[in-house]
């Protein structure tokens, strides 16, 4: 019988390596192919003031583990603040974002489950690298992935 999961090992230097929007990088470190579809895990690195809308998965839960610097993260009405070492699960269905409110660089890995997310970065990947990055296209690949993009909240 074999394993559930494969023996994996990448070094800090290892990943594919995908630049989803502007301040926005992601180093794939464990994706489908690798986890026979059970998890991604993914480095990202995050420049100040950046991150993404309020949004929220319909497919996979989210874990975020922070590495360097320091996060703003929006879960549900709830505000929380994350520096190194911080941990936060989200399941499913629960709108999210965040954003390093630091003055340098930020780190964290992010870990869905199940896997099949680093599909949708890609995409975003691609849209960036053409320069067709616009609201419009996120919202249409973000559906593809089972990812629903929330309105900002109504000031007033």
């Amino acid at each position: 019988m074999e394993n559930f999961l494969k023996s994996l090992a990448v070094s800090p230097s290892e990943g594919r390596v995908l630049q989803v929007q502007p301040g926005e990088t992601h180093i794939l470190k464990a994706v489908s192919a690798d986890t026979d579809g059970a998890y991604t895990l993914i480095e990202v690195i995050v420049e100040p003031q950046v991150g993404p809308p309020m949004h929220l998965h319909r497919r996979e839960a989210e874990a975020f583990y922070v590495l360097e610097g320091t996060f703003a993260f929006q879960v549900g009405d709830r505000a929380l603040r994350g520096t190194a070492g911080w941990f936060m699960t989200i399941p499913k269905g629960i709108p999210h974002s965040f954003k390093n409110i630091g003055t340098t660089s930020a780190r964290m890995l992010l870990l869905f489950v199940p896997a099949g997310i680093e599909n949708f970065f890609e995409d975003l990947s691609k849209l960036n690298a053409t320069g067709t990055l616009d609201i419009d296209h996120i919202v249409a690949v973000s559906k593809k992935q089972g990812i629903e993009i929330l309105p900002p909240p109504s000031e007033g």
